[in-house]
């Protein structure tokens, strides 16, 4: 997975209203996370395939953030970002997670990396890795030239 250095699409504020993920959730995460396919042409996470629901609560992923197409020659690559979520399922309007219905946002943090490979004149073949995990936090940064501040920042999980 390509790494970049950016500001990430959280404010300070957005990131203390998250609901801090407990042990038992991320377990249930993880171990969907074991099922993903090394080599997967769908993205689960856009396909609802890693929803799931524990005790009589709803989970999803909402799409947070994508970066533009890294383009290498043959392989072009691009990481898309979505957050765990809580939402009401029996809404008769959506099923699925969005502004509407979400009751609880998590600071979990899913970014799939993407390659693609062909040409915009004929078709793309699309390769979806296993999602990497991340906790957002926030990040107290002393003072040095400029006042010390507060920024957020990922930190990596392990799967296993």
């Amino acid at each position: 997975m390509k790494k970049e250095n950016k500001k990430y699409m959280f404010t300070v504020n957005d990131v203390k209203n998250f609901k801090h993920i407990p042990d038992d959730l991320l377990e249930v995460v993880k171990n969907k996370l074991e099922t993903w396919p090394d080599y997967n042409e769908h993205d689960k996470i856009e396909r609802g395939e890693m929803d799931f629901e524990k005790d009589g609560v709803s989970y999803g992923y909402l799409y947070i953030d994508e970066t533009s197409w890294d383009d290498e020659g043959k392989y072009q690559y691009q990481n898309i970002t979505y957050q765990l979520v809580a939402y009401d399922s029996t809404n008769s309007e959506y099923s699925y997670p969005c502004d509407s219905n979400i009751t609880d946002k998590f600071d979990l943090i899913l970014t799939t990396p993407i390659t693609r490979s062909g040409s915009y004149f004929f078709f793309f073949s699309y390769y979806y890795d296993k999602p990497q995990l991340s906790i957002v936090k926030i990040a107290q940064i002393p003072e040095q030239v400029i006042p010390a501040h507060e920024e957020v920042k990922l930190v990596d999980v392990k799967i296993r």
